[in-house]
Parts: structure tokens; C-alpha cells; sequence
């Protein structure tokens, strides 16, 4: 009986602890907010009644309500209110705290719950200041710890520390300050309520304001807290409780569901990082794990996707350049993007895991990497860990490169998630490779989108749905053949238990054979006609670029010159980069084929611009004088006598460029093209055959290429039937 009772009381303890894990604040029965008591509208005592009210007390109250908790207020100076958090005096901030990559790395910040705009405020007469440059020199009053003291200090202004908006204003309306920077909301409830006239918004700061809780870092709290702010906003209660106080919808309800409002949500995904993002292999279907919850959550929010295939290591510069909203393939959540991108709430979590030989007894934790070669994708968060272990690190494309350059030897070791490398293990059943080792880290992983794109909230709100109703497990369930959600332990593949079907697998002959038709197809639809349009463009722009470079007028030479130098003194890579990911920066956004387009004729032009004058020099001075002596002019002498006999001289190197251009156009894999090689990579990453296609890849070239060089003899020899002998 004794035993039976510690059973069941252990049971129940581990039952609490997981609740307590899962639902912090329910756990503890109550909410501890701290918040300052003298921020009018926000939070200050109400002077009938001398209650605490506002804005903050309010939407807190209400967050309490939903998760069906009492909630205490601790009324604390600004000053000292984040020590005071960090003294766990209360468990959370809500006193307008605005959202900052600072505060993110040393808090864990909620979803806002107000968004709005820095503006600057003058006295009324006062016409010296209009921007925010004009702040440099002047005197601001701003609470010392606020975020607007840290953007009045960087545009040269002295502060003077105070403990609120309202002493704020006095200061500026007794003439002791000059100016006060704070967020807009702030500043039009206090012009609505007070009907001041004596100052005025003279400018704005051109940043974007928005304000949440704040609590101590791994808290735990968030995932009940944004859950409360999704269901506040979904409501009305939110935007209710800010009329009431702020006299305006400032909960950013016009900006709070820009994936609704723009009826689409477009995903960038790699696309051969089986389980999580691949093609079917009987199908060609794009599928995974993260390709099913993107579509989930789409459907959540009632939106269809859209995905954007694109390799990973330039996937977040394609992000930032608009390509896409987010990016769907297994982003690790860590403080470098956190602070450069959106990371929504995780949908995986794992733990790193070191992979060797299972003949390799080396490496036996993370400290055995010193001096030894892993592969991983270079900008893949493994890669920095790796590093950070002494390991020199071969960049590779995905996962299933690098069990490859394992298996032959080539590395060491690769680092990475375990639910990744579960699944590979259960997929492939591949008893050459092994886990030798944890990390030691914990590895979360979630959707990235471009900072500030007010898309966290719908995708977190849509998540934790998916993850209530059990549609996650079940996703989870289906690729990864356990929870890898953050709900369950994962489990690992082969382990007692485990019952697990094994893959079918296609030999190699019949993979090549069910895809000569989808390489043929990429190679026609694609490789060819791109590498035709180039070259015609391209031959375009270096007959103009070789006739400038011949002219006399020496400005229209040196010109021809530095383009020439500028194509050939830098790789085509870059360029094609430059074309697709860095001309959005300037307004300039151009779909990825004619961006292929544009940057292999900009190529082309530069080195076949060298080809065509040199051919247009090797005919003789004495033609030139014929022409003219005969009555043509420059152009019907070029036309008629020149070019012609250049055109002999120019075919065979030409000809060259045009080859080589057929396998150039394999690098517009990189920038989203869908050409021959990408095709191969798509089918060779779940399956990871990757001799097989590559070489049947490789046939399709070589064949193309075949095919121009007897075009070439046959052009040549036509035109060597005009030659005299």
C-alpha cells in the first residue's frame, strides 16, 4: 500500500511540475504586474477614487481574467522597475514597455498590445526644432531608462532624467527643457485629456513604437500571455479598452493581420532538406514537415501559401529582399536572429547532436571537434557551434550533403538537430553513420520573418491553435514519427517499442528512370531557353560595348572599357546576387528568371565585347579604305564589308562563350530558378542519390553542349566556303 501511495503521489507530483512547465501563471493562481502609477493614461490612480486605472492596469486585468487568475499590482518607479522585475518582486511589466532588440535579449517581451510612432514635442512657439537633427544640442527630458532617452542621446541631445511623461511636460512648459521624445499614443491621450495648447508634436522620430509585457528572461510566461492578447484582440476587448482611455484604436488592429489583409502568405523554403522540406519522389509534390504546418497555418488564418523554393544559404538574404513573409525550414531560434529577424514561437524542438562514422569512436562529446572537419550549412546556427568547438567547417547546402561527404569520408562529423537526425536514421534505416554525442543545447525552431513585420501575432495566434487542437502532433507524427512539438519527448527511432515500417526505397536505375523526363523538362523549359535569351541579348550589348571601345570619342570608350573590366574583374555569383537579392534595397524587384536573364547577358556582354572588337580589328585596314573608296559610309561599311568577315574570326570563340554559358546558367539555382541542376537537387535530397542524378544532370549538359559544338563545325565550315584559298 505504502509503495501504491508513492506511486500515485509521484505521479502527481510529476502531473503539477508538467503544468507548472506548460502554464506558469495558471500554476501559481496569480499575476504580479508591476507597473509605475503616475503614467497617465497608462497607469495612475484615478482622482475620485484613487483606484489604479489606465490603459496598462486594465489590459492586465483583463489577461488575468482570461487565464483565470487574480492579478496584484506593485507600483514601482520607472527607474527601478526592471531591477525590481529582476528581484522577482512581481512576475511581470506593464507600464508601456516598448519593444527593443535590447530588451528582447535580456527579457522575454509579449506580443504588443499598443503600437504606435516616436514623435517629438515642442513648446508651441517654439519652431528651432522640426526633426529629429534638429535635437542635437538641445535639452530633453525623458525617463533615463526609457527607449526614447537612448534615441534622444543618439541624435546629440542632453537628457535630463525624470520619472515621468507628466513631469516630462512640465519641465518643457517651464522652460527648462527644450524638447521631449515619446511615443505618440502617450503624447495624443495627454493632448486629448488636458487640451494643452501650450505645446505641440513639431516632428516625428521615423521609428515605429510598440509596447508589451516584460518579464524575466526563460520565464516561461509568454506562450499565456500572447495567447491572452491573441484572444483579447480577437474579442474587441483590447481595442474596447484603448477607446476608453486613449480616445483611438492604438492595440495596431489596422496593422495586427497583414497576412489577412493581404490574402496570401508567401514561404520561403529550401525544398531538399527532407523530412522537413522536400519533393515527393513519386509525386514531385512539395512536402514535409514544415511545408505542412506553413499550410496549416495558412488555412488557420484562411490565406492560401505560396512557397518560394530557395537554397538555404541564401534564403534570409531573399527574405529581407522581399522575396517572401517568412521563412518555413527549421530556423533555430537564437539571440543573433532574434535580433535581426521575427522568430515566432517555436513549432520543433530538439537538441543539438553530434553524427559520426559508426565506425568513429573519436568523437565522444562536443569538446572532441577541436581539430576536426564538420560539414553544415554555413549559415546554419550548427555551423557557429561547430566552430565554437574548434572544428573547421565545410560549407555544404543541406543535411543530406552532409551525410554524404560523411559516409565518404570526406568530414569528420556534422552537427545538428536531433529531430532531423532521427528522422533520417528512421527514414533510411542508415546503420552507417551514428549519434555519438549531445551538444548539450537545446535547439527551438520557428518561422523567421523581416523585423517589424507584424506578423508574429497571427502566425503565434494560428500556432498555438494548431498546437491545441493536436494538428501539430499529428504533422509531427506523420514526417518525424514522433512529437517533436515541445508536447512530448521525442522518441528515437529503433528504440524499445518502436514499430516502425520500413522505407521503401527505389534502386537507383529506376529513380534515374522516373526522372529523365523531369530533368528533360527543367533542361527545356528552362537551361536552354535562358541560356538562348542571354547569349542573343548578350551578343546585343557587346557589339554596342566592342563598336564603343573602337570609337574615337574617348569618353564613350573608357566607359565601354570600365564596364568591361567591372564584368570581367568580378564573378558571375556576385553579380547575379547583386541582380536578384541587393536591387529590392533600392525599389528594384525583378522576378528570378528575368533576373538570370539580365545578369548572364550583362556577362556575356562584357567578355563577347572583347571577342568582337578583337574580330572587327583582325580585318584588314585596307577593307575600311575599300568601303569608303567605293561610297559607303561607317555604317554601311560596317555592315556590309566588316562585320561579315569579323563574324568568321568571331564564331569560334563565340562559340565557346555560348558553351560555356549552357553550364553559368546551373548558378541560377541560386536566385530560385528552377533549372537543371536545382532539379536534380530536388530529387536527390530525400533520396539522397545523389551520383545517379547528378551524373544523369551531368548527360543533359554534356549533350546540350554536344549539340553546339556540332553546330559550331557546321557554322564554321559554311563560313570558311567564302574564305579564298
Amino acid at each position: 500500500m505504502l509503495l501504491v501511495a508513492a506511486v500515485i503521489l509521484g505521479a502527481a507530483g510529476c502531473g503539477t511540475s508538467g503544468e507548472r512547465a506548460a502554464d506558469p501563471i495558471k500554476s501559481a493562481g496569480v499575476l504580479r504586474v508591476g507597473t509605475e502609477g503616475v503614467y497617465s493614461p497608462f497607469s495612475y490612480h484615478d482622482p475620485k477614487t484613487g483606484e489604479l486605472v489606465g490603459y496598462d492596469v486594465d489590459v492586465a486585468k483583463a489577461v488575468g481574467e482570461k487565464l483565470g487568475v487574480r492579478v496584484e499590482f506593485v507600483e514601482t518607479p520607472w527607474d527601478s522597475i526592471f531591477a525590481a522585475l529582476e528581484a522577482d518582486r512581481f512576475d511581470i511589466v506593464a507600464n508601456q514597455v516598448t519593444i527593443t532588440a535590447e530588451r528582447e535579449g535580456k527579457y522575454d517581451l509579449s506580443q504588443p498590445y499598443t503600437v504606435g510612432e516616436g514623435v517629438i514635442v515642442t513648446r508651441a512657439n517654439d519652431d528651432s526644432i522640426k526633426s529629429l537633427a534638429d535635437v542635437k544640442g538641445k535639452t530633453a527630458a525623458e525617463n533615463a531608462t526609457s527607449n526614447w532617452s537612448k534615441v534622444a542621446r543618439d541624435a546629440g541631445a542632453k537628457v535630463e532624467p525624470v520619472e515621468g511623461f507628466t513631469q516630462s511636460i512640465t519641465l518643457l512648459n517651464q522652460g527648462r527643457v527644450d524638447v521631449v521624445i515619446n511615443d505618440s499614443i502617450a503624447v495624443y491621450a495627454y493632448l486629448a485629456e488636458t487640451g494643452d495648447k501650450s505645446v505641440k508634436i513639431a516632428g516625428t522620430v521615423g521609428e515605429k513604437s510598440e509596447q508589451g509585457f516584460a518579464a524575466r528572461k526563460d520565464s516561461g510566461y509568454l506562450p499565456e500571455l500572447d495567447r491572452a492578447l491573441s484572444e483579447l484582440r480577437a474579442d474587441g476587448t483590447l481595442k474596447e479598452i484603448s477607446q476608453r482611455y486613449l480616445k483611438a484604436d492604438a492595440t495596431g488592429a489596422p496593422a495586427d493581420t497583414p497576412i489577412r489583409a493581404a490574402g496570401v502568405l508567401r514561404v520561403g523554403t529550401e525544398g531538399t532538406y527532407a523530412p522537413f522540406s522536400y519533393h515527393d519522389p513519386a509525386t514531385g509534390d512539395l512536402v514535409g514537415y514544415d511545408i505542412d504546418v506553413a499550410k496549416a497555418v495558412g488555412e488557420q488564418l484562411g490565406v492560401p501559401v505560396q512557397f518560394v523554393e530557395t537554397p538555404w544559404d541564401s534564403i534570409f538574404a531573399a527574405l529581407e529582399a522581399n522575396r517572401f513573409d517568412i521563412v518555413a525550414n527549421q530556423v533555430t531560434i537564437n539571440p543573433e536572429r532574434q535580433a535581426k529577424y521575427d522568430l515566432s514561437q517555436p513549432y520543433t524542438v530538439g537538441e543539438g547532436v553530434i553524427v559520426t562514422r559508426a565506425d568513429d569512436d573519436s568523437i565522444t562529446s562536443l569538446e572532441n571537434l577541436k581539430g576536426k572537419t564538420t560539414a553544415q550549412s554555413i549559415t546554419s546556427n550548427w555551423a557557429q557551434v561547430a566552430r565554437d568547438a574548434g572544428a573547421t567547417v565545410e560549407g555544404v547546402e543541406g543535411f543530406a550533403q552532409a551525410i554524404t561527404l560523411l559516409n565518404q569520408g570526406r568530414i569528420d562529423a556534422t552537427v545538428n538537430d536531433s529531430v532531423a537526425v532521427y528522422a533520417y536514421l528512421a527514414e533510411t534505416g542508415d546503420t552507417s553513420v551514428k549519434i555519438a554525442a549531445q551538444t548539450g543545447q537545446t535547439s527551438d525552431q520557428g518561422f523567421a520573418a523581416r523585423k517589424n513585420s507584424g506578423l508574429l501575432p497571427e502566425l503565434n495566434g494560428a500556432l498555438d491553435e494548431l498546437r491545441a487542437d493536436g494538428k501539430l502532433t499529428a504533422i509531427s507524427e506523420k514526417y518525424l514519427k514522433a512529437d517533436a512539438t515541445g508536447g512530448a519527448q521525442e522518441s528515437t527511432p529503433n528504440a524499445p517499442g518502436s514499430q516502425q515500417e520500413p522505407p521503401q526505397v527505389r534502386s537507383a536505375f529506376q529513380l534515374v528512370l522516373d526522372n529523365l523526363w523531369p530533368l528533360a523538362k527543367a533542361a527545356l523549359t528552362m537551361t536552354i531557353p535562358l541560356t538562348i535569351i542571354s547569349f542573343i541579348v548578350g551578343l546585343v550589348i557587346a557589339l554596342a560595348v566592342a563598336l564603343a571601345r573602337l570609337s574615337s570619342n574617348v569618353v564613350l570608350s573608357n566607359v565601354a572599357r570600365f564596364y568591361i573590366s567591372i564584368i570581367r574583374g568580378t564573378p558571375l555569383l556576385v553579380q547575379l546576387f547583386i541582380v536578384f537579392y541587393a536591387l529590392p534595397e533600392f525599389g528594384v524587384k525583378i522576378d528570378p528568371f528575368p533576373a538570370a536573364v539580365i545578369a548572364f547577358s550583362l556577362n556575356v556582354g562584357g567578355y563577347a565585347a572583347e571577342i568582337i572588337r578583337s574580330a572587327i580589328q583582325s580585318v584588314p585596314k585596307g577593307q575600311w579604305e575599300a568601303a569608303e573608296t567605293i561610297g559607303y559610309n561607317y555604317t554601311g561599311a560596317l555592315r556590309r564589308i566588316i562585320l561579315p568577315q569579323a563574324t568568321r574570326v568571331a564564331v569560334p570563340p563565340l562559340s565557346n562563350t555560348l558553351i560555356s554559358l549552357v553550364k553559368d546558367t546551373s548558378l541560377a539555382s541560386t536566385i530560385l530558378v528552377t533549372e537543371l541542376l536545382r532539379q536534380a537537387q530536388i530529387v536527390a535530397a530525400p533520396t539522397f542519390e545523389f551520383f545517379a542524378l547528378y551524373g544523369t544532370a551531368a548527360i543533359y549538359y554534356w549533350v546540350i553542349c554536344l549539340v553546339l559544338s556540332f553546330g559550331q563545325a557546321r557554322v564554321e565550315h559554311r563560313l570558311e566556303r567564302y574564305v579564298a584559298r
